[in-house]
């Protein structure tokens, strides 16, 4: 044990021995002892929210003889099929927890490159919801900034085995809360932090999930604490709050 380590464990020890002299002396409660050391589970919080596992998937393309929609199905996505769409659709299609997206033809008010240009509002509308890109195959450079705002992106006609892929790739990283939280405290079990650090960053990622922070606050606690790893469990802790707003 380092001194730093060694200064960590004799301060909690020293508050310890401060709650129990101020509830022998002063009649506080016994409970703010047990406060101090509650464990705080992300996993556990997610669980008692009970969010809906059913993963909705919006495919909006003139041509959905290009996608295996029945075969979908089959694997348990709710999927809802749209041959063109209007940009004042964006805000409902973000009610959707997967986007697959044609470029060219599918929006009424810009047939050539409405598709693209609906991706860049939904994005700033929703920007955790992920959208794959839908092409011919056919290269246009003109295009090139709204391919790199989505997620992910896919041919067509598009293959069984390649759609199964990046949909279970897509529910994993943004949709499957149990996968996602584990995650997020495996990471913090493997910082250098005291014990006491690591309930507090679980409480942050609670409050901030349930929006009873502000965001300031938690990404400056969590840069602080978790170092090289705050980025991922900042990010993690934000798709979490996604799930939650959209549940």
């Amino acid at each position: 044990m380092d001194l730093v380590d060694s200064l960590s464990s004799d301060t909690e020890i020293g508050i310890l021995a401060s709650f129990v002299i101020t509830i022998i002396f002063w009649g506080a409660k016994p409970d703010l002892i047990t406060n101090y050391f509650k464990s705080y589970s992300v996993v556990s919080y997610m669980k008692k929210k009970q969010l809906r596992n059913t993963f909705r998937i919006a495919i909006v393309d003139d041509e959905m003889d290009s996608y295996p929609v029945d075969y979908i199905r089959k694997l348990n996505f709710e999927v809802k099929e749209y041959s063109s769409v209007s940009f004042a659709d964006a805000e409902q299609l973000t009610k959707n927890d997967l986007l697959l997206l044609d470029v060219k033809g599918v929006v009424k008010e810009d047939l050539d490159e409405g598709g693209a240009k609906l991706i860049k509002i939904i994005k700033e509308l929703r920007p955790l919801l992920p959208v794959v890109s839908v092409s011919s195959g056919v290269f246009h450079t003109e295009l090139n900034d709204y391919f790199r705002i989505s997620d992910d992106t896919i041919k067509k006609p598009v293959d069984e085995f390649k759609i199964t892929e990046q949909l279970n790739e897509l529910k994993k990283e943004f949709f499957d809360v149990d996968s996602i939280a584990s995650s997020i405290e495996n990471t913090i079990r493997d910082l250098e932090l005291s014990d006491a650090k690591k309930r507090k960053l679980n409480k942050f990622i609670i409050d901030f999930i349930s929006r009873q922070c502000v965001e300031k606050n938690f990404i400056k606690f969590v840069h602080q604490n978790a170092l090289d790893k705050s980025s991922v469990i900042i990010h993690n802790s934000n798709i979490l709050r996604d799930r939650v707003d959209n549940a």
